[in-house]
């Protein structure tokens, strides 16, 4: 049977991402440059986000500090995904002031978010504008940047877990492995059970009702007060979500031809002194074997009798 005729019934849609084609003395417009990097954005955005999801990829270490009764905030350096996949970079690491007024009331818990926006640079005006047009910029670089945000409530679309505060968000604190309870041998990996990875594990592609521009913005991490009225930072509310690197399989491989043969030759090695043993044993066998044996009778024959000892006669008395 063909394959033409094993198909019951089709069905065709047309996909979002779109790669331009050129071809000789063909006349290109600015739109069709743009379009060669629209589509390799766009493509990179679909795979990160269908293969991570949003959250933190490494660094992005909040600290909080007190300078003179200012509360600032340190942002590490470091990598994040928005919900849309873009990547959101801090090259190094920046300061935030958490109340520029210095207010001793500021409640917690507090927020830190970071979120990605774009900045346009080099405007260049069109060399073909007529003396009648008004003669507008464009943008003919656009910039990635981001911006730090301390916020007192926390987003509902921001990227992140749940939060230890609120139970309604079903943040479990079995769910999270003690340092001591962590093995050397543990890949420490999320598991399908954990709320905050349950939509990887079921292979949902978006971040549902958040997807889109309204998730622009990734949790980092909340702050709060502790007893002697000092802040202090929680990154439980971040969502980590750096790749965990497997073993090379074939290194493992070869590991494990290489323990074979040297357990093979251990064992050949082993047959080999058991024979060498049993060849010098039948050897003394038969060395024994070649030597004439006296019996026992004619060791006796040969063997003078004993005599017993005679007693002296006591001289005689005349």
């Amino acid at each position: 049977m063909s394959g033409a005729n094993n198909v019951c019934s089709t069905g065709k849609g047309l996909s979002t991402l779109m790669r331009p084609r050129f071809g000789p003395g063909m006349l290109l417009q600015h739109d069709d440059l743009e379009q060669l990097s629209a589509y390799t954005r766009e493509i990179n955005r679909l795979m990160f986000r269908s293969l991570f999801g949003c959250g933190v990829i490494c660094g992005l270490v909040v600290e909080p500090e007190e300078n003179c009764g200012k509360v600032c905030v340190t942002i590490g350096a470091g990598l994040a995904l928005d919900c849309c996949g873009n990547p959101v970079y801090v090259p190094k690491n920046i300061t935030v002031a958490v109340d520029e007024n210095c207010d001793p009331n500021l409640n917690p818990p507090l927020y830190v978010l970071l979120c990605g926006t774009t900045k346009c640079c080099a405007p260049r005006t069109s060399m073909c504008a007529t003396d009648d047009d008004e003669m507008s910029s464009q943008c003919t670089r656009e910039r990635d940047a981001f911006e730090i945000r301390i916020v007192r409530e926390r987003p509902k679309c921001a990227c992140g877990c749940a939060d230890h505060q609120d139970p309604k968000q079903g943040y479990k604190e079995e769910s999270v492995k003690k340092p001591e309870e962590a093995k050397e041998a543990d890949c420490r990996c999320v598991g399908p059970h954990e709320l905050c990875y349950k939509d990887h594990y079921d292979g949902k592609c978006d971040c549902g009702e958040c997807s889109g521009a309204s998730c622009d913005c990734i949790l980092l991490a909340s702050l709060d007060r502790d007893k002697d009225d000092k802040w202090i930072v929680d990154h439980r509310v971040r969502r980590f979500i750096r790749p965990v690197l497997m073993r090379d399989p074939r290194v493992e491989i070869e590991e494990e031809a290489r323990r074979k043969k040297s357990t093979e030759q251990k064992e050949e090695k082993g047959e080999k002194e058991k024979r060498r043993y049993k060849d010098a044993a039948q050897q003394g066998d038969v060395k024994q074997q070649r030597e004439p044996r006296t019996p026992a009778r004619e060791l006796l024959a040969k063997e003078p009798p004993a005599t017993e000892p005679q007693a002296k006669e006591p001289p005689s008395r005349r």
